[in-house]
């Protein structure tokens, strides 16, 4: 769905989709696409009406398809054992059965499926978070520091007390959203709480975690090192917290 000029804002991507014959004819861009360098099957996102602003469809583009080429691998801050690339579509012509879904109601289908991604993205996040607090807890009580101890700091141990906090009721939060959604409830306002207060409680808790290493928090041999880049993309991917928060608020009004 990303495009240079449209990532959160997915009804304003560029790509398109014209009928030609008994298929269609891509022509656009696409960038930040996970799994792109090494996939061989590409879900694409294109817009197939000119009079209806969400009037967007999915399309199955195997690799190889003439005129279907990744232009560039990315290299990222984060999440560095996954590929992501910048992908061009120029002419690419796909056969009406590589139709995924149904036509002009690919945006729709994209939301719904938004609501799953983040909530893995969160879930990610709260597992990687937790073994950070957890080997940080065990890093500072066994830091020699003054006479004693890191763990024997008040101000560290607090601090690390209310992320695990947090972090627990990020948890909760997220597992609740998830039962919405299960039982067949709209659960956007609640996965798009969650996904924002939740990417944001897991940075700090990175954030904290380098801290208290010290120095060897910020080597690149150790975990939290490399967990602290990869939490960054958690605001990010799957909906930017700002649009997220949004998404709450348009909920939130009372009629």
């Amino acid at each position: 769905m990303s495009e240079p000029d449209a990532g959160s804002d997915v009804a304003g991507m560029r790509t398109t989709a014209v009928r030609d014959g008994d298929g269609w004819r891509i022509n656009g861009t696409k960038t930040y696409i996970t799994n792109a360098v090494y996939g061989n099957m590409t879900i694409v996102a294109a817009r197939t009406s000119t009079e209806n602003r969400y009037g967007i469809t999915m399309f199955l583009v195997p690799a190889g398809t003439e005129g279907f080429s990744v232009a560039k691998k990315l290299d990222k801050h984060g999440w560095r054992c996954s590929d992501t690339a910048e992908l061009v579509f120029d002419n690419v012509w796909v056969a009406d059965d590589q139709v995924l879904g149904t036509v002009d109601r690919g945006f729709y289908e994209t939301m719904r499926n938004f609501q799953n991604e983040r909530m893995v993205l969160v879930g990610m996040g709260v597992g990687a978070a937790q073994v950070a607090l957890d080997q940080t807890l065990e890093h500072v009580q066994h830091r020699p520091a003054f006479g004693g101890h890191l763990w024997d700091l008040g101000a560290i141990r607090q601090r690390l007390a209310m992320r695990q906090a947090e972090l627990d009721a990020v948890r909760a939060s997220m597992y609740h959203a998830a039962w919405i959604g299960d039982v067949g409830e709209d659960n956007v306002k609640e996965m798009s709480g969650v996904k924002a207060y939740g990417a944001e409680v897991i940075n700090n808790i990175m954030y904290d975690c380098v801290q208290f290493h010290g120095g060897m928090g910020y080597m690149r041999e150790t975990p939290v090192e490399r967990m602290s880049r990869d939490a960054r993309i958690l605001p990010i991917g799957g909906g930017a917290t700002e649009v997220m928060l949004e998404e709450v608020a348009k909920r939130s009004v009372i009629a």
